[in-house]
């Protein structure tokens, strides 16, 4: 797969979003590793190759392929989407009880 310029920037766009670090290099091959990180955590590193030609080659040593990388993004940021709507539901809930109320559920 050819990876066209407004793709890449939409990915990394996407990394942005989510708060990922990226970390590019060019490797012995004159190939280029893309790699994803989230700092101080585990929870998620996924590097991809693309080639001087702009071509995905990520079974030449890279974890991922573009295509799974832009879909994983959308997945998250889909995710962290919902968890700000349950949070700002919850919070319209917690508004509307009294202090007695909150004391009872543990909430104060």
């Amino acid at each position: 797969m050819t990876i066209k310029t407004t793709d890449l920037l939409e990915l990394l766009a996407y990394a942005g979003e989510l708060n990922l670090s990226i970390f590019v290099r060019e490797d012995e091959d004159g190939y280029y590793v893309v790699k994803f990180y989230e700092l101080y955590t585990n929870n998620f590193a996924e590097h991809t190759i693309i080639t001087k030609e702009g071509e995905n080659d990520w079974c030449n040593g890279g974890t991922c392929s573009f295509e799974y990388l832009m879909d994983t993004f959308v997945s998250m940021l889909k995710e962290k989407e919902e968890t700000k709507i349950k949070e700002k539901k919850r919070q319209e809930v917690l508004n509307r009880l009294t202090d007695e109320e909150k004391d009872l559920l543990g909430v104060k």
